[in-house]
């Protein structure tokens, strides 16, 4: 699937169609988007354009001399004259750009923020909320249509519209929009191609022809690391992102501690931790990235006029956390690393130190992968030493015999540590589990924490 973004027209002559050029073909269009749609569809592609619409638009006293369809002009002269009809336009606007004609060519429309006065009414927003206006549009877009069993395949991001502010907004936040899908896709098996699309200028003059450019591919680089580190029962993040909402508060935070140790476990080596905690499903890992996006939604919608005072640093780290926490599953489930009572040496040497398989590849991490084999051979190479019970790694290792579980050994030895760590000898095959008592499985949390 397609899908075309571009900054919606409100002037005298928004609806003149205008000659776009793409590939040497003709398309008579008012909207660049609309042209690049039905080239697209030329290849039997689904493309859907969005156009976004800015609150003010509307909001223009010149269009009494305009020709507009009678419905759409009748409703824009109440709204420019009654001071009632404003309060609806700002309770319920939707209803006012449904008549808009482009919307009724396009394939849906969103209302964002805007900044400044406008026919004697003042809107306060921020750029962060027109940011995050656009941002929970293209997220629950590109989630429905991966739900919906038509993943987005292509996305154009329309500048030949709009005014500054909003195109940078628009721009901005598809960096972000792609970093997010490239946290939960490490495997990159899901491809994602977005590009920057924009026509000549268009000056007054709407008898030539204007060429639409649509070579400029959009990427962006996404990096193993962690936007936040957030520890257990420390809500202080999720209760100012949500404005201390109970409900939802509650609901992310277990979310967001997953993450956190998920995370460690990969990025400190610690294969064995990655068999014996539980973790949170792909669903229900975006069902609370939904959650998120719903609650911003509300948020930003509460009034037209004023901010909320979202904090766009803060959604973007709990966004993309939870993008991390996806891709990090994703990965264990394709590689069919889950929670069991135990594991075999061989079956961690197989998933985690292949030269060409192991998991560490897709994270860029190949020095985990060198290190955790040195300790693996380091402890597990002589199998005649251990028996066919449990015991703890350190009766079979000389040196230290202390009891305690110590952090740093436990990260040094990639979660081998030698007072947490059980190992038994079933044939020719070692198979490892730690200890099955709460507080020790508690304390491999702590450490895990630690060294977020």
């Amino acid at each position: 699937m397609n899908l075309i973004y571009q900054i919606g027209r409100f002037d005298k002559n928004f609806n003149n169609p205008l000659k776009f050029k793409i590939k040497e073909k003709i398309y008579e269009k008012p909207l660049s988007s609309f042209a690049l749609k039905e080239f697209l569809s030329s290849d039997k592609n689904d493309t859907a354009v969005i156009l976004i619409y800015p609150i003010s638009l509307l909001l223009n006293p010149q269009v009494k001399s305009w020709n507009l369809p009678t419905d759409f002009k009748e409703k824009l002269f109440k709204l420019l004259e009654s001071p009632e009809e404003k309060e609806n336009y700002l309770k319920n606007p939707t209803e006012y750009f449904k008549l808009h004609p482009h919307s009724k060519i396009a394939d849906d429309f969103s209302i964002i923020h805007s900044i400044g006065e406008y026919n004697g009414i003042k809107f306060s927003a921020t750029f962060d909320d027109i940011f995050l206006n656009i941002l929970f549009d293209m997220l629950t877009r590109y989630l429905d249509a991966l739900y919906s069993g038509t993943p987005i395949s292509q996305a154009f991001i329309d500048i030949s519209s709009g005014h500054n502010i909003y195109v940078s907004a628009l721009i901005e936040t598809t960096r972000y929009f792609l970093t997010f899908h490239k946290l939960r896709n490490w495997d990159e098996e899901y491809k994602l191609k977005v590009y920057l699309v924009f026509s000549d200028p268009i000056l007054g003059q709407h008898k030539r022809e204007y060429e639409i450019h649509t070579n400029y591919k959009f990427d962006v680089k996404a990096f193993f690391s962690i936007p936040i580190k957030i520890r257990r029962n420390e809500a202080s993040f999720a209760k100012k992102l949500t404005n201390n909402n109970k409900e939802i508060k509650k609901k992310i935070q277990p979310f967001f501690e997953k993450a956190c140790l998920f995370y460690s476990m990969i990025k400190n080596n610690a294969p064995l931790c990655l068999y014996t905690f539980s973790r949170h499903s792909l669903n229900q890992i975006d069902e609370t990235i939904k959650t998120i996006i719903e609650f911003g939604k509300n948020r930003l919608h509460e009034s037209w006029q004023n901010s909320p005072q979202l904090s766009r640093l803060d959604f973007i780290k709990a966004l993309f956390l939870l993008a991390l926490y996806y891709g990090i599953v994703k990965i264990l489930e394709k590689n069919k690393i889950f929670p069991k009572p135990e594991v075999s040496i061989s079956e961690i040497k197989e998933k985690f130190t292949s030269k060409n398989n192991s998991i560490y590849f897709y994270f860029n991490l190949p020095l985990n992968r060198n290190y955790l084999s040195h300790e693996i051979s380091n402890y597990f190479n002589e199998k005649a030493k251990f028996q066919s019970e449990w015991r703890l790694l350190r009766e079979y290792l000389s040196g230290e015999k202390s009891s305690q579980i110590e952090h740093r050994n436990f990260i040094a030895h990639c979660g081998f540590e030698r007072n947490c760590t059980e190992v038994k000898k079933e044939g020719n095959e070692i198979f490892v589990r730690y200890k099955k008592e709460n507080k020790i499985l508690e304390r491999i949390e702590k450490i895990l924490e630690d060294y977020i």
